[in-house]
Order: C-alpha cells, then sequence, then structure tokens
C-alpha cells in the first residue's frame, strides 16, 4: 500500500508571507527551533506577532539563518540578536565581513538599504550539515543572486528552502555591476543543481510556495538562459527590483528630487558604467520612463510610490534608520 504525501511542508515547518519589503519567514516549531531568514528591519513588531501565531516566537528561536545578506533577509538579525540573544549563521565569506564591520558588509551602502549592526556566530560552509527542527539539512550552494547565496535542503522530506534562488514565478536579479557576467552563468548552474534534487515542496524568500518545483526551475532556467544572452535584460530586471524597493521602504521619492536622487545612487551608476555603458543621468532618466510605462509606480501627493503592495517603514524608524549604515 502506498501513502500519499500531504501537499506542502510537514506541519513542524511554517511558511509566512508579511509582504514588502521583508522576506518570507520560513521557521521550525519542533526541535531546533530555527528561523530561515529574518525579514527587514523595520517589521519587528510584525514579525513577531507572524512567529506568535507560527507557534514559534521570537523568544522561543534557538537560531536564525540567513540564506544571504540583503536587507529583506537580514534586517531582522539586529533587533532578534539584540532583543533575544538569537545566534546567526550566515555564509562564511559574508561573516567576514559583517564581523570585521566592513563597508561592503550587505551591500547596505552600495544599495543603499539600512541593515541594522549584527553579528554571525555561526559561519556556513556549502555541504555541511544543518540541524532545523527535528532534523538535518544540507547546506547548499547557490550562487547568482549573490556570489555566496545558500539554500538549504532536507532529504527525508524533499524539502528545500531557496531564498532568491528562484521564485514561483520570478527568479532573484543578478547583480553584473558587481559580479559581472559569470553571476548568470552562475545563476544557470544553480537552478540546473536544484532542478536534479527530488522536491516535493520548494519555499521560496519572496511570493507563494512553490507547488510545481520542475515547472518552477525550468521556467527560471528558459529565463536566465535569456539574460545570458542578453545581459542588459537582466541589468534592466535588477535595476527594476532595485528601484522598487527603494521606493517602498523610503515611502516614496519626492518628485523633484527624484532625477538627482536616482542618479547619484552607487547602484545605479555601477550598472551605467559596467552595463549599458552610458551616464547615470541617462539611465535614470530611462528607467523612470520605463517604470511609468509598465504601470509599476505612480505620482501621488507628490511622489513617486510604488505600486507593489508593501507597507512603508514608520516615519519614525525612517528617521532613526533612513540612510544606509554599518
Amino acid at each position: 500500500m502506498t501513502t500519499t504525501r500531504p501537499a506542502g511542508p510537514p506541519a513542524w515547518l511554517r511558511f509566512v508571507q508579511i509582504g514588502h519589503p521583508s522576506s518570507n519567514l520560513i521557521v521550525t516549531s519542533e526541535g531546533r527551533r530555527v528561523l530561515f531568514d529574518a525579514g527587514f528591519g523595520s517589521d519587528a513588531a510584525l514579525i513577531t506577532r507572524a512567529l506568535d501565531a507560527a507557534g514559534t516566537p521570537a523568544a522561543a528561536l534557538d537560531l536564525v539563518v540567513n540564506t544571504h545578506w540583503h536587507s529583506d533577509h537580514a534586517g531582522g538579525n539586529s533587533w532578534l540578536q539584540a532583543g533575544h540573544g538569537l545566534p546567526v549563521a550566515a555564509a562564511r565569506a559574508d561573516a567576514e565581513l559583517v564581523n570585521h564591520g566592513l563597508p561592503g558588509a550587505c551591500l547596505a551602502e552600495w544599495l543603499d538599504q539600512p541593515v541594522g549592526k549584527y553579528r554571525v556566530d555561526q559561519p556556513l560552509d556549502p555541504d555541511q550539515t544543518l540541524t532545523a527542527g527535528p532534523l538535518d539539512w544540507e547546506v547548499l550552494a547557490t550562487p547568482g543572486h549573490t556570489p555566496t547565496h545558500l539554500s538549504f535542503y532536507q532529504a527525508d522530506e524533499q524539502l528545500l528552502v531557496l531564498g532568491d534562488a528562484v521564485h514561483a514565478s520570478d527568479v532573484g536579479w543578478v547583480n553584473l555591476a558587481l559580479d559581472g557576467p559569470g553571476a548568470l552563468d552562475a545563476a544557470l548552474a544553480t537552478v540546473e543543481r536544484l532542478a536534479a534534487l527530488p522536491v516535493h515542496a520548494a519555499l521560496p524568500g519572496h511570493g507563494p510556495a512553490i507547488t510545481d518545483p520542475a515547472a518552477a526551475f525550468a521556467a527560471a532556467h528558459a529565463r536566465y538562459q535569456r539574460m545570458r544572452d542578453d545581459p542588459q535584460r537582466a541589468a534592466w530586471h535588477a535595476c527594476k527590483r532595485i528601484l522598487a524597493f527603494a521606493l517602498m521602504i523610503n515611502d516614496g521619492i519626492p518628485l523633484g528630487s527624484l532625477h538627482s536622487w536616482l542618479a547619484s545612487r552607487p547602484w545605479l551608476a555601477g550598472h551605467a558604467a559596467a552595463v549599458f555603458g552610458t551616464a547615470p543621468g541617462e539611465l535614470a532618466r530611462d528607467l523612470l520612463t520605463e517604470m511609468r510605462r509598465t504601470g509599476a509606480v505612480a505620482e501621488r501627493d507628490g511622489k513617486l510610490i510604488c505600486l507593489t503592495p508593501h507597507h512603508a517603514p514608520p516615519p519614525s524608524w525612517l528617521r532613526l534608520h533612513g540612510s544606509a549604515r554599518r
């Protein structure tokens, strides 16, 4: 007699979508209580309530594990560590930059995305074992979105925690400005490695759970291949995602300073020079035109705002954390 495996992850692994600017929360409620990714720093109250509802309050956690160090995944490390004494596990190469307080840590300054200070207590290496919940997981190197991006695989349950390696209907943006064209080769190899695994449930860092992993991996591979054939396509994808996120966390940008603000961002200047071979002001103009054309943004109350559903940080948080810092 065969037993049909229930749809989705097991009951001891909770998948919680709290929306932008935070990543999804993936938390174990039995055994070693682990939170995969910690959301954006301004969402402390929302994340606290979500963890309570999931049956694993922040105070009951044993460990926070980061798939990568971008602000929407690692921003919550600071308050979880300061308020609850939680250790953080992350890629070894990232840990060295974070723990030494170096400017490149989390790309916080380059992306202009604030990340509160934290330390990495448990450096992770690919192919090692990590205990989360009642079972052991394999740490997978899944570069592409970042060079040191990690995913996590539980073979018995055929579970994948993906971070931003693959989403249900999208892929993580790839940083050609800093990582070069080889990042697209790495992203393609990552998708091929993931597609070769027996996967029952795949849980991404944004959007819904992946219900058809094979189809999602095939679509991601095809999209990354198109980007590999036309690197500017990848750069447009990145710039649009970064700008949308900036509009979210800044609660919109005043129209009067919009063009000059955008042209002065390090990430835009980097893409203008490394990928497009143009001046930052020209790329800023073209990017704003494209965002308006696609309906991704709107003008409201003298600001350009992002139309993707999100909850902006409260003004008090913005006043305190509004500039990127390490």
